[in-house]
Parts: C-alpha cells; structure tokens; sequence
C-alpha cells in the first residue's frame, strides 16, 4: 500500500492529495527502477581460485628460501664447523680464558679456568699440529682419537641451534717417591707432602697437557716430565724414586746406549737383530719411557711393536733407537728434547734430524 511521504499515513492509489494531511503527492521523488544487472553488479568482486593459490604458493616459497638462507648464514657464522673451528684458534693462540668457557669436566672436582687448561696449551705449542688434528677429529666423529675431548650439545640458541662445548676426560697420574717429607708438585703447584718413604699418591683430577711433576722441600730431588693427553695415560705410572749421590744430584740406572755421536751411523741403517736386540720399553727407565712415548706420539707407531735402546747426545737430550720385535730390523731414530718436549726424526738423505712439522 501506498503511504504519503510527509505523515505516512496509507492514501488511495491514483489520488493526487493526501486524504490526511493534504500532502500534494506529486511533490514525492520516484524511486527508480533496479535492473537484474544492477543487482548482480552490486554484489562483491571474488578473486579466483588459482589466483589465491598461487598468491599462497609464491608466500610458502618465500618463506623456504628465507629460512634456508638464514640457517646456511648461521652455519657460517656461528655453526658447529665455525665453533669447532674458534676451539682450534683458541688452543693455537693460547686464549686461555676463552678456552675455559667452552670446556665442561667429566668430573666435578675440576674447576676448569684460565690456570687450569694451561698444560693443554704448553702441549699445543709444543706439538703444533695438535689442534688442526683436534678440529677435524671434532668435525668427523665429534671425538678425538685419544678420546680426551668430546663434542657435546650445551644448549641452543633460538631454541634452534645448538652450542657446543668440549667435554674433557680428566687425568689422575700415580706418582710414587722414596723420599718421606718431601712435597710433591706439579707445575710448579704443590699436591702433597710425602708421609713415608714408600709413599704413593694419586693425583687429580688433572687437566690434560704436559706436566713437570717434582720433589720440592727436601735435599732429595727427582723430576719427570710427561705428557697427559691420552686414554691410556689418565692413571699414568710417574715415578718421583730417587738415589742420592754425593755430589747432590740424582742418579738413575737407565738402559742407555754409551755412544754419545751427534749423528747415527751408516751401520745404525741396516742393523738386524744379530747385533742389536734392545729392550721393551717397559724394561727401561722412567725417563726413557717418557722419550719413546713422545716419539710413538708424534710418529704414530704402537710402542709394544718395537724394542729401543736409548742414549743421551747432550743434556736434557734423548736419542731412541728402535727396531722391530720380529726381525731386528732398524725402524728409526729419534731425537727428544726433553726441555721443549720436542720430538724430531733423524733423515737419511739430508743426515739430519727433523720435526714431523
């Protein structure tokens, strides 16, 4: 029904007042008509289907590359091949400090500090090869091969990638002496007093490296130089026994070679087990003990497969020869600086001895 615009009130189609107020309807707009077009063209755009998939297509590759990027750049930056690689720096360039934040202990006795991981680094220098070994040993099996250090996982940053630290085996050397009162030191750090003479003492937990242990307090004295840095060395057998002799120095009976030459002698090559037999190097001293192992060490040989007779060319020098258990037959010379832990090899052709450097 009709109503009229100004009281809307219902009024009779076709009249031209309104009957209850007077409105003169033909002063009311006209409403258009809406066309069946303009009702379709009122309603909203939709976009096609394959057009937003491939909007999300586009967003989802986006996101991929995004993320591979910046895991590739983490990797270089901060990753684990990175992080090994600042564990080796850090043992080359003597960064103590650093160095200790990235170490935990397998035992809790340890405070692992900048002091603490100094032997490590005086073996470093000495061996300079070690820490390269150490880095591709960490990067290939995530240990090394003397099983001293492990890579472990030590949290994660973003809650992503992880940190890495160097679990170290510790070392607890038995040191004996026959010398009561006397303190026994390492590094210069005293461990204990000797409460008799036939006194035994197991040390540690030690960090790896290389160790002077010694008497101290006492008209006695006795030295031994070792290195800690293998799984077979954590209850290393140090022997602090000592003889004294009039003049106040030590004496020690070693299995020792008389010949005090500078160089190995032609027949030194080609020597058989008819003229030169050696001993086990657990035969022999102590301190020759400790020049073999530095030479197996450094030339990688299994110290069982050899005999060794052992000389001293000059002080604080030893020269071992070793030759092997089946035939006799001559597998080299080696020279140990016993001051500087150095380990050299003598060479035929330049009748020289030379580091493995």
């Amino acid at each position: 029904m009709k109503k009229c615009p100004n009281c809307h009130q219902p009024v009779t189609p076709g009249s031209t007042f309104c009957e209850n107020c007077g409105f003169d309807l033909r002063q009311a707009p006209v409403k258009p008509k809406r066309t069946r077009r303009q009702h379709v063209s009122d309603k909203p755009a939709k976009h096609p289907k394959w057009l937003n998939r491939i909007v999300w297509t586009i967003l989802a590759v986006a996101v991929v590359v995004v993320a591979t990027l910046a895991y590739s750049f983490y990797n270089k930056q901060a990753g684990k091949e990175q992080q090994v690689a600042n564990m080796a720096d850090m043992i080359t360039n003597n960064q103590s400090n650093d160095l200790a934040k990235v170490m935990v202990s397998d035992n809790p006795n340890l405070k692992i500090t900048g002091d603490t991981v100094q032997p490590l680094l005086t073996y470093a220098r000495h061996h300079q090869g070690y820490a390269k070994s150490l880095q591709r040993e960490l990067m290939n099996t995530g240990e090394t091969s003397d099983q001293t250090f492990k890579l472990e996982t030590d949290g994660h940053t973003m809650l992503i990638f992880p940190i890495y630290k160097l679990r170290v085996r510790t070392m607890h050397p038995v040191l004996t002496t026959n010398v009561a009162n006397a303190t026994l030191e390492a590094n210069g750090s005293p461990l204990v007093t000797a409460k008799n003479d036939h006194f035994t003492y197991t040390a540690g937990p030690l960090f790896p490296g290389h160790y002077t242990f010694k008497l101290s307090g006492s008209r006695s004295k006795a030295t031994a130089s070792v290195n800690l840095m293998k799984n077979n060395d954590v209850h290393k057998q140090v022997s602090l026994i000592t003889t004294d002799t009039p003049t106040g120095k030590d004496e020690t009976t070693d299995s020792q070679d008389t010949s005090n030459d500078e160089q190995p002698t032609a027949d030194d090559k080609s020597t058989t087990s008819s003229d030169q037999t050696g001993k086990d190097a657990s035969d022999l001293s102590d301190r020759d003990q400790e020049g073999i192992n530095a030479a197996s060490d450094e030339y990688d040989f299994d110290v069982d497969d050899n005999t060794y007779t052992v000389s001293v060319p000059a002080d604080n020098m030893l020269e071992i020869k070793a030759y092997d258990k089946d035939s006799g037959q001559h597998e080299g010379t080696f020279r140990y600086d016993q001051i500087h832990d150095i380990v050299s090899q003598y060479n035929p052709d330049t009748n020289k001895f030379e580091t493995d450097d």
